[in-house]
């Protein structure tokens, strides 16, 4: 079996496949691309690139397709890709949104000891990253605290690479909710 994973960017299509093999064993092998946030919120242009997937693919049973909620309410964005998946029960595939509240950066950052090995240094996070609207400029202020610029196609992975699934999953109730949806048949 394939997983076929529908993101946002590329700092996404490279550091959550490294999230997802971490969390899952054994680890199915991750098919991920990239789609405008846009586009998530339409079932035919979804389909289209369902179809795509699926003719290089055709082992491919389940899809995730993660959508940052960048700075909306989080709720908000699940009633509208509760309506995208409605619309696509009738395909023969489990195609489950995830919402990422509010960028992936808030994922990773819960993981002090993943920001520590990329920073080289101890760091502390005592903040609910998910109160973070922007995480990215976080992590960016961070990095600069420490002298680092952050380059979230460089560090994202790199971050994701260190990262505990499980020390994330604590700490934040989407990336909670992104496991249990990789592991619903």
């Amino acid at each position: 079996m394939s997983l076929g994973l529908l993101v946002e960017g590329k700092s996404d299509k490279d550091a959550i496949p490294k999230l997802i093999r971490k969390f899952l064993d054994p680890s199915p092998r991750i098919i991920p691309r990239t789609i405008h946030r846009g586009e998530m919120f339409n079932s035919e242009k979804v389909k289209r690139y369902l179809e795509a997937l699926l003719r290089q693919h055709q082992d491919v049973e389940k899809i995730i397709i993660c959508v940052d909620s960048e700075c909306t309410d989080p709720e908000e964005i699940r009633e509208e890709v509760s309506k995208v998946e409605r619309e696509l029960e009738g395909t023969d595939l489990v195609v489950k949104y995830a919402v990422v509240v509010h960028a992936l950066e808030g994922w990773l950052a819960t993981d002090s000891r993943a920001l520590g090995r990329v920073l080289g240094r101890q760091v502390s996070m005592e903040r609910n990253l998910e109160e973070v609207c922007k995480p990215e400029e976080f992590l960016a202020d961070l990095f600069s605290h420490y002298g680092k610029d952050f380059q979230k196609t460089r560090h994202d992975p790199l971050i994701a690479g260190y990262a505990d699934p499980k020390q994330i999953a604590r700490l934040s109730p989407s990336f909670q909710r992104f496991c249990e949806t990789l592991g619903d048949p």
